[in-house]
């Protein structure tokens, strides 16, 4: 699997808003653009992350499960962002709680 952070970031957001165009417009990015990362990280799984029915888009039982992975690959890789600026100095009076 070779996913990116960006895609997972990506994924959440679309999976929250149930929007591609809403996604793109709060992550400022274009609709394409959000589009394409999305099915690039589609493409690694064998089951579909999200499904259009009509006009709305939904996200799979399969994709559900995607989502609460990725809420806590990004909660970990924010804490070793934390972590790393706490050991050059950079974070010193900011609670690690804010993350959680």
């Amino acid at each position: 699997m070779n996913y990116t952070l960006h895609q997972l970031r990506i994924f959440l957001k679309v999976s929250e808003l149930q929007s591609i165009t809403k996604a793109s417009e709060e992550l400022h990015l274009t609709q394409p653009a959000v589009s394409i990362q999305l099915k690039k990280l589609q493409d690694q799984f064998e089951l579909p992350l999200t499904e259009v029915i009509g006009r709305q888009l939904y996200v799979t039982d399969f994709g559900k499960h995607i989502v609460e992975a990725s809420k806590r690959i990004l909660f970990e890789a924010d804490n070793m962002r934390y972590t790393i600026n706490q050991f050059k100095g950079i974070i010193t009076a900011v609670s690690y709680t804010h993350l959680r």
